[in-house]
């Protein structure tokens, strides 16, 4: 993969330009081996090799100017030859300094040059070691010279000399080969995270962005149903109830009412998508007022009640405490359990029981569950039912009409009070459906109070 090794040639570069703090270094030791052997080489050598050595500095100080300027990694990867270079010059004008270590008489000046030789082998063999080419060239620059001045001043020691030099170039070249195995491996799987973060930004901010249209999609095209759906939902009403004559044939009383339940079906449906969908944008807002939920209770069941007795289905209300209260959205909360009780009635067996009852907790919140004995579901249709538009059953077997956005919008509606919506279902066994709600939600009012009210 061209791109893939690109990227990692250029964190190999990378690596070994990360800091100008060899280029200080190795203009501070040049001016310091100036100042210690002024007196031990010859002037025109010494001078003319600090010289070149400060101006290289500063060039090598330019060029990681440049570097530290690139922003990709293709502009990186083309450095590779300049960056090879630029080592194997900084270890050639140290070899050239290694090369006069016979020249001083003193044993101590020659014992000052090998110190500074070793030390920029160490410390450069380990900065250049991330790029091979870099690293070869500066082993090689360092070492060469070394190696000829010693097998030309022909005695036994500087030959035994010159093969160490080479030995120890060998060696470090060596070592260098067989750590670089395993920085490239680990700059491999530093390029492969940062290609998986990469494409998971851009995964979510596409999410994001296409969440966004689809908001503002949804929305627009809520109040463009809306407006329609309205007209025909109200002037439906006004020929149901003949409110300026008699319609005619009355077979169109049937077709009318008929007009007038798909429009407040559809516009229920509009409802839903339209809350979903601010729901998903974060941006709903409740208000908060003390909600009085045996009140709230038998408001819902008195709405399903038609609905149930078509259905032969008995609603009932199990000790609701009329103390209890609850700070939340009145509206939503009555959504909610709206939602809930219509479900329950929906998918239950006629002669059968929905129960609705209103527990304190342990921890002082509140338990609000909705039972029935109907179909029941199992874990995976539970996790089906808990997704925007999820059917339990397909469109080709359901029994029961639905757009599945009940369940999501009574859940995240619940979260939106600090509360939790649970679910505990069986086929054929029913299902129950709590829904949870914090102390801090809960208040109690005095018997005095409710004596008053």
């Amino acid at each position: 993969m061209p791109e893939q090794s690109a990227a990692i040639l250029a964190e190999q570069l990378r690596i070994v330009m990360r800091s100008p703090a060899p280029i200080y270094f190795g203009a501070s030791l040049a001016v310091v081996a100036a100042i210690c052997l002024h007196r031990e080489l010859p002037a025109w050598l010494l001078d003319g090799w600090v010289a070149m050595m400060i101006v290289w500095q500063g060039v090598r100080y330019l060029l990681w100017r440049r570097f530290k300027s690139l922003r990709t990694d293709a502009e990186r990867a083309g450095w590779a030859r300049t960056v090879a270079l630029m080592w194997s010059i900084t270890g050639l004008l140290w070899g050239l300094f290694g090369a006069a270590y016979l020249v001083p008489a003193d044993p101590e000046a020659r014992f000052f040059m090998l110190f500074i030789v070793t030390t920029n082998i160490a410390g450069g063999a380990v900065i250049a070691a991330s790029y091979v080419p870099a690293h070869a060239g500066y082993i090689a620059g360092m070492a060469v010279p070394s190696a000829i001045a010693f097998v030309a001043h022909g005695t036994r020691y500087s030959l035994l000399l010159a093969a160490m030099t080479v030995g120890y170039a060998l060696a470090a070249r060596g070592a260098a080969l067989f750590g670089n195995v395993g920085v490239i491996d680990l700059i491999r799987l530093q390029v492969e995270k940062n290609k998986l973060v990469s494409s998971l930004r851009e995964a979510k901010e596409a999410a994001v962005l296409a969440n966004q249209i689809k908001s503002r999609f949804l929305a627009n095209m809520s109040h463009e149903l809306r407006t329609p759906l309205n007209a025909i939902i109200g002037f439906s009403e006004l020929m149901r109830d003949e409110m300026f004559g008699p319609v005619g044939n009355r077979r169109y009383a049937g077709y009318i009412a008929d007009i007038n339940n798909s429009g407040h079906h559809l516009l229920a449906i509009v409802n839903d998508v339209l809350d979903l969908s601010k729901l998903e944008a974060g941006s709903m807002r409740l208000s908060r007022e003390p909600v009085d939920l045996a009140v709230l209770v038998a408001d819902c069941v008195k709405v399903v009640e038609p609905q149930a007795a078509a259905m032969q289905v008995r609603l009932r209300i199990e000790a609701p405490d009329p103390s209890l209260r609850i700070d939340g959205d009145m509206v939503r909360l009555k959504q909610v359990l709206l939602n809930l009780l219509s479900n329950a009635v929906k998918f239950s067996p006629p002669e059968s029981d929905v129960v609705v009852s209103i527990l304190p907790a342990t921890d002082g919140g509140l338990a609000i569950t909705v039972r029935d004995r109907g179909i029941g579901m199992d874990a995976a249709g539970i996790a089906t039912a808990l997704r925007p538009f999820g059917q339990v059953e397909n469109a080709w077997t359901k029994r029961h009409p639905g757009t599945g956005l009940g369940l999501p919008l009574a859940k995240s509606l619940i979260e939106l009070h600090d509360g939790t919506l649970l679910i505990e279902s069986e086929p054929e066994q029913g299902t129950t459906v709590k829904v949870v709600l914090p102390s801090t939600r809960v208040t109690r009012v005095t018997s005095s109070a409710l004596a008053a009210a």
